[in-house]
């Protein structure tokens, strides 16, 4: 599942946080990840996504998959920050977490 995780503006850019949330059913195991970052120019309509500066490069593709993996994140992290991140992953989180009560018919 895809989630718009978080939406802030920077001196000239606008930026979009997507946020994986895979559950692998055969292992009933969850897995977090940054998906992508999207970023335009405040004037500007289209966004543009920062894989695609990153996976123009031909060592990119030349990485072992979890090498890629640390390399994404590397990139994820120069970009917008670690506290960025962390604060996608949160409100990510606050944004599909269950509510209990309304679960059991409490509300």
């Amino acid at each position: 599942m895809r989630i718009e995780a978080l939406k802030y503006r920077t001196n000239n850019l606008d930026i979009i946080i997507f946020v994986d949330f895979d559950v692998l059913s055969g292992e009933h195991t969850k897995r977090w990840s940054i998906a992508e970052i999207a970023y335009k120019k405040l004037l500007v309509n289209k966004y543009n996504f920062l894989s695609d500066t990153y996976c123009d490069d031909d060592e990119y593709y030349q990485m072992a998959p979890e090498e890629r993996d640390l390399y994404i994140l590397k990139k994820q992290m120069e970009f917008a920050g670690e506290d960025r991140l962390r604060e996608a992953l949160t409100a990510a989180w606050n944004k599909i977490k269950p509510d209990a009560d309304k679960i059991l018919g409490l509300k």
